[in-house]
């Protein structure tokens, strides 16, 4: 059973209570000896690990690891405080965004974010694209085709995430929050349409990125109602 790791919790010397997803539900298991660097389980003592796992029963209250195959590792030598802190908060949103039994639904994309941080070394672009996933299994999705108020395709002029998409000229009002200019409203509709991690092979302006990535900070929070502990790494 393939599963990413999402928390490490400390139970007795050298074991631990290891919190994961797998593609069909969060589990909750001990792991005996993780904490021993020679242990042959010792790999999962890192968040977003991916690997290969069997569960056995046992005399304890949760399923027990019987054995493990690393598959694919977040961590890296050459880490700089923006990787750490990219895979800090996407294990944190994981944890804290889904009830626990829903958690899972993340697993294809929090995989493929995993993968891609890693190899394309773009911690920015990963998380936008994380963040609009999650935005829309979180039942929030921001309307960056037509007009969030009439349906129209044409005449846009505007983005509101209060409204939670893009404006036409016929109904957009001063009084409403204009939040992006329209290179940055571009890069949003192309950011939520894309079905996968495949616009991290495109060049972006980092200016516009950054400022999409505080606005869906702010709108995860507020729709979410939950706080970020680990976004100082990443805030400029």
């Amino acid at each position: 059973m393939k599963i990413i790791v999402l928390s490490i919790n400390p139970y007795k010397e050298k074991d631990a209570i290891v919190t994961a997803i797998s593609e069909e539900e969060t589990m909750t298991f001990l792991a005996r000896g993780i904490k021993d660097p020679k242990s042959k389980n010792s790999a999962l003592n890192n968040v977003l690990t991916i690997a290969d796992i069997e569960l056995m029963d046992g005399d304890f209250k949760h399923p027990i690891l019987k054995n493990s195959k690393p598959l694919f590792s977040s961590l890296k030598i050459d880490m700089d405080e923006k990787y750490l802190g990219a895979i800090m908060l996407m294990d944190e949103m994981i944890l804290n965004l889904f009830p626990s039994e829903e958690q899972y639904i993340m697993f294809p994309y929090l995989e493929k974010a995993v993968e891609t941080l890693k190899n394309k070394n773009d911690w920015l672009m990963t998380l936008l694209l994380l963040m609009s996933h999650i935005i829309r299994l979180g039942g929030f999705q921001l309307e960056v085709n037509r007009c969030v108020l009439c349906d129209k395709r044409n005449g846009i002029v505007a983005f509101s995430f209060t409204d939670g998409g893009f404006i036409c000229q016929e109904c957009y009002d001063t009084d409403m929050s204009r939040d992006l200019n329209k290179t940055q409203m571009l890069l949003l509709r192309d950011i939520v349409n894309c079905p996968d991690f495949s616009l991290i092979e495109k060049e972006y302006n980092k200016t516009d990125a950054m400022v999409l990535f505080n606005k869906f900070q702010q709108y995860i929070e507020d729709a979410f109602g939950y706080r970020f502990k680990n976004i100082r790494l990443l805030i400029e």
